[in-house]
């Protein structure tokens, strides 16, 4: 911000990070960021790469052609990693359960979510089917209760990962800079 200002060029007014129920990282120091510097976040993979609305089921290998089905370890998403998480697995039964009770889709009640998220102005949307766009835009007719938002924020609360929040950045935080540790 200071330095476009001071090369005289507009300044930022989005962010595109990672950020659903799944990845909330960004909550630790960015929205807060964001929301001091009055830059609008338009967050990217707001279905967790499909885990959200249950494309992937519990301990069955994806197969066929999906970006897990090609390619299992792919990044962030990757299957192992989340399958054994039992978070994911409670996050994507709070998801279900609201998406029932409102008979809604998963992918309307968790856009609906992240849209009522501070700072979120907007979603990116990865959809590979107009069936599937048409679906994702249902989310704009969506306006979660207090309550919904509160049982989505707390069962997938961000966690404190091993860097730069766990013991691994802790650590990283005592050591020397010169001279080794």
């Amino acid at each position: 911000m200071h330095r476009a200002a001071a090369i005289h060029l507009a300044p930022p007014v989005t962010l595109q990070p990672q950020h659903s129920l799944l990845v909330r990282d960004i909550e630790h120091e960015v929205v807060s960021a964001a929301l001091v510097a009055s830059i609008g976040l338009l967050p990217w993979s707001p279905l967790g790469g499909g885990w959200l609305i249950g494309k992937y089921q519990r301990d069955v290998a994806p197969t066929g052609a999906s970006r897990l089905g090609e390619n299992p370890e792919r990044g962030m998403e990757a299957w192992e990693a989340r399958n054994r998480d039992e978070a994911t697995w409670l996050v994507l039964d709070a998801v279900q359960t609201i998406a029932h009770e409102r008979d809604r889709t998963a992918s309307q009640g968790v856009i609906a979510w992240l849209l009522a998220q501070p700072a979120a102005t907007s979603v990116i949307l990865d959809a590979r089917f107009v069936a599937q766009l048409v679906d994702n835009l249902g989310a704009s007719d969506v306006d979660l209760t207090a309550e919904e938002v509160a049982r989505l924020s707390s069962v997938s609360a961000p966690r404190n990962d091993d860097y730069p929040y766990g013991s691994g950045g802790v650590a990283q935080r005592r050591r020397k800079i010169e001279g080794g540790r």
